[in-house]
């Protein structure tokens, strides 16, 4: 019998505080005034823009066995998330950058008669709710084949 009025008091308690604390100027329960709508800050929700590759141009034949891979820089960007492939999907990775700072990317060991294939993403680290990175801006070249 105890435990029945404690669980009593305490449910009569817990339903007066409630209806004390959402009680709106009418006198009537307003739920809406227990949970506030979310405030959220708009500017960590933003993904950051697609960055403009500019050198080695799409498809242009590099006699070299090294490269230089630049791209615009993106006004909100912090970093950059550089990746060289020699396959179009991305799979065999030959080098890979992430939270590079700069806006150009030297590579080297370059195997002649190749294609590769390259990409950039813009990235916003402080993004917390998940916006990190933005879209891949993506481009190939060719290295000139010896004999």
């Amino acid at each position: 019998m105890k435990i029945f009025v404690s669980v009593l008091v305490f449910v009569t308690a817990l339903t007066v505080g409630v209806q004390s604390l959402a009680m709106n100027k009418e006198g009537s329960i307003d739920m809406d005034g227990l949970f506030p709508p979310p405030q959220s800050n708009l500017s960590f929700g933003e993904r950051p823009a697609k960055p403009e590759l500019t050198a080695p141009s799409f498809f242009q034949k590099i006699n070299a066995s090294q490269a230089t891979l630049t791209w615009k820089a993106v006004p909100t960007a912090e970093s950059y998330h550089v990746q060289l492939a020699t396959d179009p999907n991305f799979k065999w990775l030959v080098k890979e950058e992430q939270l590079l700072k700069g806006t150009t990317l030297e590579v080297a060991g370059l195997e002649s008669g190749k294609h590769y294939f390259w990409r950039v993403s813009a990235m916003k680290p402080e993004n917390k709710n998940g916006h990190i990175q933005g879209a891949f801006s993506s481009s190939m070249f060719v290295t000139s084949a010896t004999k």
